[in-house]
C-alpha cells in the first residue's frame, strides 16, 4: 500500500531572508542525501534489487524507506513508486544469494553397513556344516522351500515395519513387528509341514527349514527397531559352532554339539525379537504420530503395499537358491561349493547399502548445485555407473578372498569349470544392487517383473545349465541397469 504523503512544501518567500529555512541548527530533511536518479538509486538498493522475486519486493523496500508517490514523481520522473520499481526491477540483472548448505540427510559411517555385510554373510557359514549334518530324501527340496518362504516374509515384515515406522512410532511398529514374527513363525511351520508331506523328508530337515524361517524373521525385526548389533549374540553360537565343526573335518561324535549350536541361533534370534520389540515404547518417538489402530494390527492398504516387497523377495531367493538346485542331484544334500560361493554375495550386500547412501548424497549434491535438467541426467547416469562399478569390484575382490580361503581349506576344489558359475553370482549381485537401488527411489514394480522373468528363464532353460543361468543373470543386468539410467536420470526422483 501507497504510504500517505504531504503535500510539498512551498518556496519561502525573499522577505524572510536567510532565517527563512528555520534555526541553523536543525539539519535538513533526512531525503535530502537520496540519489536523484535511478541508477544511484539502484546502487543504493542493490542487493534487495538482485535478490527481489518481482517488483513488489523492491517497492516494498522503498516504501519502508521512506519514499512516496509524490517524491518520487519529482524527484525520479516516474508516476509512483511502483513504476519506479518495476524499472529498479529490469535495470538490475537478478543475482540471487546463495542459499546455506542444507544438511546432510544421507550421511553415514561406514561401519554400520560393514557390520550389516557381516551379518548378512555370517548366516551363510552355517550352511556347509549344516550339509554333513542333513541326509535322506527331500532335504534340498525342504531347504528351497525354507528360504523361498522366509525371504518373502522377511521382505515383507520388514516393509511393513519401516512404513509403520515412518507414519507413526516405534511402539506401534513394534506391535506390528511382534505380530508379524508370530504369523510367520506359523506360516514357516506349515510350509515346513506341507513340505515334508510332499518330500517324505527326514524331521531333522524340516526342523532345520524351520529354524532358517524363524533367525529370518527374528533378524529382520532386530535390525528394523535398530538391534542390529544383537545379531552378533544371535550368530555367536550358530557360526562359531559350524566353523569348529567344519574345520575339525566334521567329525560323527561332535555331529550332537553342531546340532545344538545350529539350534540356538533361530532361539536366540526370535528370543530377542520379541524381548526387542516388547520394548518399543521407549524412544523414538514421531511427531505427527497416527493414533493407534484398535484390534487391527495392519490395514488392507499396508498389505497391499507390501506385496511388491515380499514378491521380490521371493523371486531373489529363487534366483540365489536356483544354481544350487540343479546344480546338485536331489539325494545328496545341498552343493557346497555353491553354497560358498554366494557367501560374498552375502558379505557385498553390506558394500551395497553403503553405496546406496553414497549415490543418494552425491545426487542430493549434484541437484542443489544443479541448473539444467539435461546436465543433471548426465551426471547423474555417470553416478550411477559409478557405483555399480564400485560394487563389483568390491563383491570380485570378496568372491576372490572367500573361493581363496575355502579352497585352502579343503571345503571346496575349484575348477576352471566352476568359473562361470561364479559369474552368474557376480551378475546376480549387481543386479540385485540394481533392484535395491531402484526400490530405494520408490521403482519397486519393475524389478520384481524383471526378476521374475529372469528366473522363468532360468527354469525353463535348465537343460543349458550354468548357460541359462549366466545368460539370464547378465540379462538381468542389464535390463535393471538401463532401466535405472533411464528412472534415476530424472531430477523428480531425487527431489526427496
Amino acid at each position: 500500500m501507497t504510504a500517505v504523503s504531504l503535500p510539498a512544501p512551498q518556496d519561502p518567500p525573499a522577505s524572510l531572508g536567510r532565517y527563512a529555512a528555520g534555526p541553523p541548527a536543525l539539519a535538513a530533511p533526512a531525503d535530502a542525501s537520496k540519489p536523484r536518479d535511478i541508477e544511484e538509486l539502484c546502487e543504493e538498493f542493490l542487493n534487495v534489487a538482485e535478490s527481489a522475486v518481482d517488483p513488489l519486493e523492491i517497492a516494498s523496500a522503498l516504501e519502508f524507506d521512506g519514499l512516496s508517490d509524490q517524491t518520487v514523481r519529482k524527484r525520479y520522473g516516474v508516476s509512483d513508486v511502483f513504476a519506479l520499481a518495476e524499472e529498479m526491477y529490469r535495470r538490475v540483472p537478478r543475482r540471487p544469494p546463495e542459499p546455506e548448505p542444507a544438511a546432510e540427510l544421507w550421511s553415514t559411517s561406514r561401519l554400520g553397513p560393514a557390520l550389516h555385510g557381516v551379518l548378512y554373510g555370517l548366516p551363510t557359514v552355517c550352511f556347509p556344516a549344516a550339509a554333513g549334518l542333513l541326509t535322506g530324501r527331500g532335504v534340498l527340496g525342504v531347504l528351497i522351500v525354507a528360504l523361498l518362504v522366509s525371504w518373502a516374509q522377511s521382505q515383507g515384515l520388514a516393509y511393513l515395519g519401516y512404513a509403520r515406522l515412518g507414519r507413526t512410532d516405534r511402539a506401534q511398529a513394534a506391535r506390528l513387528l511382534r505380530a508379524g514374527l508370530a504369523t510367520g513363525t506359523g506360516v514357516t511351520a506349515l510350509a515346513m509341514t506341507a513340505a515334508g508331506l510332499a518330500l517324505g523328508a527326514h524331521v531333522t530337515a524340516l526342523v532345520f527349514g524351520l529354524g532358517v524361517g524363524v533367525y529370518m524373521l527374528g533378524a529382520t525385526v532386530l535390525m528394523v527397531l535398530g538391534a542390529e548389533r544383537q545379531l552378533l549374540i544371535v550368530l555367536t553360537p550358530g557360526v562359531l559352532g559350524s566353523a569348529a565343526f567344519l574345520a575339525l573335518g566334521r567329525p560323527a561324535s561332535l555331529q550332537h554339539l553342531a546340532w545344538a549350536a545350529l539350534a540356538a541361533t533361530p532361539l536366540l534370534a526370535v528370543g530377542l525379537a520379541v524381548t526387542a520389540a516388547s520394548r518399543g515404547a521407549g524412544p523414538l518417538r514421531r511427531r505427527r504420530a497416527l493414533p493407534p489402530l484398535p484390534g487391527q494390527l495392519a490395514t488392507a492398504a499396508e498389505l497391499s503395499a507390501a506385496l511388491p516387497s515380499a514378491g521380490f523377495g521371493l523371486a531373489a531367493a529363487g534366483l540365489l537358491v536356483f544354481p544350487v538346485a540343479v546344480g546338485l542331484p536331489g539325494e545328496h544334500g545341498p552343493h557346497t561349493g555353491a553354497l560358498i560361493a554366494s557367501l560374498p554375495l552375502a558379505l557385498s550386500m553390506g558394500a551395497a547399502e553403503w553405496l546406496l547412501i553414497w549415490f543418494r548424497r552425491r545426487t542430493q549434491r549434484l541437484l542443489r548445485a544443479s541448473h539444467e535438467l539435461p546436465a543433471f541426467a548426465i551426471r547423474a547416469r555417470l553416478l550411477l555407473l559409478s557405483a555399480l562399478l564400485q560394487y563389483l569390484a568390491i563383491a570380485g575382490l570378496l568372491t576372490v578372498a572367500v573361493l581363496a580361503a575355502a579352497t585352502e581349506s579343503g571345503l571346496l576344489h575349484l575348477h576352471p569349470a566352476d568359473l562361470p558359475q561364479v559369474a552368474v553370482y557376480l551378475a546376480l549381485g549387481g543386479a540385485m544392487f540394481l533392484a535395491l537401488l531402484l526400490q530405494a527411489f520408490g521403482s519397486r514394480a519393475f524389478p520384481l517383473i524383471a526378476c521374475v522373468v529372469a528366473l522363468a528363464f532360468e527354469v525353463v532353460g535348465h537343460g543349458l545349465g550354468v548357460t541359462a543361468q549366466l545368460v539370464a543373470g547378465v540379462e538381468l543386468l542389464v535390463v535393471l541397469a538401463g532401466y535405472g539410467a533411464l528412472v534415476l536420470g530424472r531430477a523428480i526422483r531425487h527431489a526427496c
